[in-house]
């Protein structure tokens, strides 16, 4: 099922980047509630680097669902290394089941690493439901505000969403393997998604998000998550370079769409995708017009499953070698 976000934000942007401010959580101190994950009965091998084959083993057995976080961020915020630590707090409490992807976002407070992507989720997620300041992040793309449009989360609440998360059943399980060869740059991706429940609809999404970490760079604020700083530099992680799945948007309709239909989405569905992309030597801010070079070895792909293109009904990091 296709879902198009008539973003009438994108007016606004065009307002409201001038008048960007990143805001301070009220809530940053609360309290973070944890809960103990379920681990995978089925844990998918590790791929074997000499094989040509990608082994892709997803469970079949019931669990809960994993955890996303979809940050909104720039290097100019001054409080976005407190949404870094808050998201890195929630990857620690739950190894294996929570995973992050930071979208830097035009604006005055973004003037590196932005994305067309990034950016139109920004204006779809973030300005469209009034709260117009980052950090800023969707939990798995699910209302926590009782139905009042408003999906982003401040870093404060990032703990306690997560635990809401980690409790809820999964009615699918998502597993991924991937290879790159350093001479080609070529990735393959084998992804598998098995559903141990009904699914909602009649066909869910599937997407594929390239991330590169270690990327050296300037940070507001840095000193909010010292475990990211060198020297006088920041590390900036689970930088969003691009979706290997359909992202598309038209700036003559104002309109998007993102992700891969997949189904069928009844019990005992075993969905198989396989995928085929060149990474290129580096990718282009379109934003600020600037290049950022991409380490093979800093590479990560997250895979994630959602009902048309909110509720984030599970998530996995895929197993990856390089060769």
């Amino acid at each position: 099922m296709k879902k198009v976000f008539t973003l009438f934000a994108i007016s606004f942007v065009s307002i409201g980047l001038c008048l960007y401010s990143c805001t301070k959580d009220e809530n940053e101190n609360s309290t973070q509630s944890q809960v103990t994950p379920e681990p995978d009965p089925d844990p998918d091998p590790d791929p074997d680097p000499n094989s040509d084959t990608l082994v892709v083993n997803v469970s079949q057995t019931p669990t809960t669902r994993s955890i996303l976080i979809e940050e909104f961020t720039g290097n100019r915020c001054g409080y976005c290394p407190l949404g870094h630590k808050a998201a890195n707090e929630v990857v620690a409490a739950y190894p294996g089941k929570a995973f992050v992807i930071n979208y830097h976002v035009a604006g005055g407070l973004a003037v590196a690493y932005t994305t067309q992507a990034g950016n139109v989720l920004n204006s779809a997620y973030n300005v469209a439901n009034g709260s117009y300041s980052i950090p800023a992040a969707l939990i798995n793309r699910h209302d926590f505000n009782n139905g009042s449009a408003k999906l982003t989360e401040s870093y404060g609440n990032y703990g306690t969403d997560a635990a809401q998360i980690a409790a809820m059943p999964a009615c699918a399980n998502v597993a991924a393997a991937a290879r790159i060869d350093r001479t080609t740059r070529t990735l393959e991706l084998k992804v598998k998604v098995y559903y141990t429940d009904n699914g909602t609809g009649s066909n869910n999404k599937l997407h594929v998000a390239l991330i590169q970490n270690n990327v050296m760079g300037t940070q507001s604020g840095s000193s909010g998550n010292p475990d990211q700083v060198v020297g006088n530099q920041y590390k900036h992680n689970e930088m969003f370079l691009k979706f290997i799945t359909r992202f598309s948007y038209s700036s003559m309709t104002n309109t998007y769409t993102e992700g891969e239909n997949i189904s069928p989405v009844s019990q005992g569905s075993l969905i198989e995708r396989t995928y085929t992309y060149t990474i290129p030597e580096s990718f282009t801010d379109p934003t600020n017009n600037t290049t950022e070079a991409v380490v093979l070895d800093d590479l990560e792909i997250v895979v994630f499953v959602t009902q048309t293109n909110e509720e984030v009904i599970n998530a996995c990091k895929a197993n990856l070698t390089i060769r």
